[in-house]
């Protein structure tokens, strides 16, 4: 039944729809005009708002009272547009969801009477729910409409009432109490109240009451000022030197009665709104009473119909039930014969399955059978074979121990007979230098000044008409022969006699210090190409060009202020909800693109996050640029520090992670160290990750079982002292381990590992590593300057990891702090354990003092 009244439905919708293609392109122009209108109405409520001044220009004027009245008109209209705007939401919302529940029942219908019972509700349902919102709708455009019609008239009243006045005080001052025929006409339909206030205006001349508006509003003034009060009286006559007070006192007579006319007016005005509403309300259920009545036959034939139709779909139902039930009893017949046919080839493949296993199984056993009887062969054979060759070892062996033997004996005798031949050679050779000296030769000191015969005979041949005898060729080439004698050490002509060499005379390598100044000002104005993959670690190159200067005192070339902002610049700062703390310290450099500022709040970035490496140089580069670190916040820094230090007590370099080993506890020692703070990390546990990484040969690794490192064992040594921990962290034997293999990595100059090559940068970590261990000065000074000076550039500056290759700022900056801690001229001393000179480290001494005393001082106050 409703198989058959859907498809009456579609055939019927099939035949209409080419008559409903001309309503449905008319419902399409009518939609798009109401748009199109809608727009329009928009554009116009917008431009009303911009040019609804009124109260601002009431408020500047003074007029307090009709200020006040327009402001509550509005938050009553704007209270009552949110309203319905809210229940016009909540009836969309609410035809939404009955028509999803409608559509969800579409998707899963079933035809059994209740489900097309429950979908003709839906849709009633949902056509009851339209209905009521156009009804409401219309209602209230119609109240709209009245609305706008009596605006429009009041309007049109006030606008005349108004060119009266100006006529009225035209040809009367005074005020003319006679109203035009048409203002009456007007006035007919306005509550007395109003009326009253309208005949009281007119007849004292207006709103200003006959005075001029400047008047009236410094008469307002002082009326408000004073709260109507007889004070107000002395102040307006000062504003007023025109008006007498007896004028005031009537002008505010006219004031006191102008309010009560217009409190009376709001009251009729409420009173006449209420009527309104009343009226409004009989007539729209007057309205719905009369189409109540008009829908109940429309109704009961709705009814009637829907009666048939469920009787309809009942009898096909139970068709359909009864051809289902048929055809389930024929598929069941049809799935129990399958199922006999099924389990009678399953049954038979079983029994194949079986005979082939067993075969499988008794060739399997045959096989494994062989395989022992194979293995079983082999392993006796290969016993046989390994007793054969144990006997040929064995014999082996012994003839080559006869043969060691015999050799060994031979080369004895021969080291026998060449050692007597040495000495008895030895011995002839002393007995020809004793005959060839053996006679006595006695000492003239004047033979050094005295002419050789030479000489003597060319001064003859000269003769008396010379110019006489010229004696400083000869202590010419005695100062030069001394000199050039002075470059050989003391017993060189001993060792030239004794060895029979010839000697060559060395270069002396000088220190250019000019030519490195330059070198780390070209550092920080521009850098090679293949230091772009740097561009994140630039505070570190930074570092390492202004710390180089202090160390060769030459800051001057610096400007101290743009470095500075630009570091500041780098330092992340937290936002105003510290939402980033985690993130706080310094980054390398700019790289990201987001704007930086050195004050006020940050900005939150998924990747903007300070580096430890980079907190620790930014913080020396101001040290060092003689900044007093005010602008470094200091609790986000020791915020950001916490949060990089891992369980085990080693520390990331960021927050997203990275490697985590003992350089980075370092860093954040010395930023603990220079903030004057050790709130940023777990001491306790820094020192036992560092014990852990101390190695069995005395040296520390990157972590625990690591290689032994000459870097890593600065960084832990290092620490221990900032900390004050060193004899406490490590015994007196651990430390002893440590000294002697720091000391044995010098061969000329040092290395970072056994069996690798002298590198520059080693010449200050290990160097700086026995300095704090107060060893340094075992250490050989000559060979470690000739070494680093031999890794200089002499034409660029700068030192390089190894001698004839390209300098680089790092060894740069290293190869001059190993040469400072051996006491270099015109350098400056290096703290060896902050890694700054000690003029920027006596700078902090000083800013930590301050910060003590300030300390002290607010608790004394407190």
């Amino acid at each position: 039944m409703a198989t058959a009244s859907r498809s009456q439905k579609h055939g019927s919708a099939e035949n209409g729809s080419a008559a409903c293609k001309p309503s449905s392109d008319a419902d399409r122009q009518k939609a798009a005009q109401f748009l199109r209108q809608a727009e329009k109405n928009k554009t116009e409520i917008k431009k009303l708002e911009k040019e609804r001044a009124l109260i601002r220009q009431c408020k500047r004027n003074g007029w307090t009272d009709l200020c006040g009245e327009l402001e509550q008109y509005e938050k009553v209209l704007e209270h009552g547009k949110d309203a319905e705007k809210i229940h016009l939401q909540n009836q969309l919302l609410r035809i939404r969801s009955d028509g999803r529940k409608f559509k969800n029942q579409l998707r899963e219908v079933k035809p059994t009477p209740k489900t097309i019972q429950t979908l003709m509700e839906l849709m009633s349902e949902v056509e009851r729910s339209i209905s009521s919102l156009k009804e409401e709708q219309w209602q209230r455009f119609e109240e709209l409409l009245k609305e706008e019609r009596t605006c429009r008239q009041e309007l049109r009243a006030y606008e005349k009432k108004i060119e009266n006045w100006s006529h009225s005080v035209k040809s009367d001052p005074k005020g003319n109490t006679a109203s035009s025929p048409k203002t009456k006409l007007l006035d007919r339909d306005l509550p007395a109240d109003v009326k009253v206030l309208e005949s009281f205006l007119q007849r004292t001349g207006g709103v200003y009451g006959g005075w001029d508006q400047y008047d009236h509003q410094a008469f307002l003034k002082a009326w408000t000022k004073h709260s109507g009060q007889p004070a107000y009286r002395k102040e307006a006559k000062l504003h007023l030197p025109a008006k007498t007070l007896e004028e005031i006192e009537q002008h505010e007579e006219w004031h006191r009665e102008l309010s009560y006319l217009q409190g009376r007016k709001r009251e009729a005005i409420l009173r006449w709104k209420a009527r309104k509403t009343q009226e409004r309300q009989i007539w729209i259920q007057t309205q719905q009473e009369a189409e109540k009545r008009e829908k109940e036959p429309t109704s009961q034939a709705h009814q009637h119909r829907t009666d048939e139709e469920k009787r309809e779909a009942t009898r096909r139902l139970e068709e359909w039930r009864e051809e289902r039930r048929r055809n389930k009893e024929l598929e069941e017949e049809q799935r129990l014969a399958e199922e006999v046919q099924k389990r009678r080839q399953a049954k038979e493949e079983r029994r194949r399955q079986l005979e082939v296993k067993s075969t499988i199984e008794e060739r399997l056993r045959l096989r494994r059978e062989e395989e022992e009887e194979q293995r079983r062969r082999a392993r006796e054979e290969e016993r046989k074979e390994m007793e054969e060759r144990r006997r040929l070892a064995a014999q082996c062996i012994k003839d080559l121990n006869q043969r060691d033997l015999l050799k060994v004996e031979a080369k004895l005798q021969d080291k026998q007979l060449k050692e007597k031949e040495v000495a008895e050679r030895q011995l002839r050779i002393v007995a020809k230098l004793k005959e060839k000296v053996d006679g006595h030769v006695s000492r003239d000191p004047t033979r050094l000044t005295r002419p050789t015969k030479g000489w003597e005979e060319r001064l003859k041949s000269i003769g008396p008409s010379g110019k006489g005898p010229v004696t400083q060729t000869f202590h010419s080439f005695y100062f030069e022969r001394h000199s050039y004698r002075k470059r050989f050490p003391a017993d060189a002509d001993a060792k030239m006699a004794e060895d029979g060499s010839h000697f060559e005379e060395s270069e002396h390598i000088y220190f250019l210090k000019d030519r490195h100044v330059r070198f780390f000002q070209r550092t920080l104005q521009v850098l090679p190409e293949r230091y772009a993959s740097l561009e994140t670690t630039r505070l570190t190159i930074v570092f390492f060009a202004l710390s180089g200067l202090d160390v060769l005192d030459a800051l001057d070339v610096v400007d101290k202020n743009v470095m500075i902002e630009w570091i500041y610049s780098l330092q992340v700062l937290p936002t105003e909800a510290q939402s980033n703390l985690s993130r706080c310290g310094f980054r390398g450099s700019s790289h990201i693109g987001i704007p930086y500022r050195t004050k006020g709040p940050g900005v939150s970035h998924p990747y903007d996050s300070g580096h430890v490496a980079m907190t620790y140089t930014g913080l020396c580069s101001l040290l060092i640029l003689g900044d007093n670190l005010s602008r470094v916040n200091k609790q986000a820094c020791l915020a950001g520090l916490r949060a990089l230090q891992l369980e085990d007590g080693s520390f990331y370099a960021l927050p997203e992670g990275s490697e985590n080993d003992i350089r980075f506890i370092y860093c954040a020692a010395s930023i603990c160290y220079m903030l004057d703070d050790w709130s940023g990390m777990d001491t306790q546990k820094a020192i036992e990750y560092i014990r852990g990484s101390l190695s069995y040969d005395g040296g520390f690794g990157q972590g625990a079982g690591r290689e032994s490192h000459g870097g890593w064992t600065y960084c832990a040594i290092a620490t221990l002292c900032l900390m004050g921990r060193l004899e406490e962290a490590l015994s007196r034997r651990e430390l002893d381990g440590i000294r002697r293999w720091c000391i044995m990595r010098q061969q000329s100059g040092f290395h970072g590992r056994p069996n690798k090559p002298v590198d520059t940068c080693y010449s200050f970590w290990v160097g700086a590593t026995l300095e704090l261990l107060d060893v340094f000065q075992y250490t050989n000074f000559e060979k470690n300057r000739s070494f680093i000076l031999s890794t200089q550039d002499r034409l660029v500056g700068g030192f390089a990891k190894w001698p004839d290759s390209h300098p680089d700022p790092l060894h740069a900056y290293l190869g001059l702090c190993g040469l400072s801690l051996i006491g270099e001229p015109s350098l400056r001393k290096v703290h060896p354990a902050l890694n700054i000179t000690q003029r920027a480290f006596q700078h902090l001494q000083q800013l930590q003092q301050t910060w003590r005393d300030a300390g002290d001082s607010c608790s004394r106050q407190q």
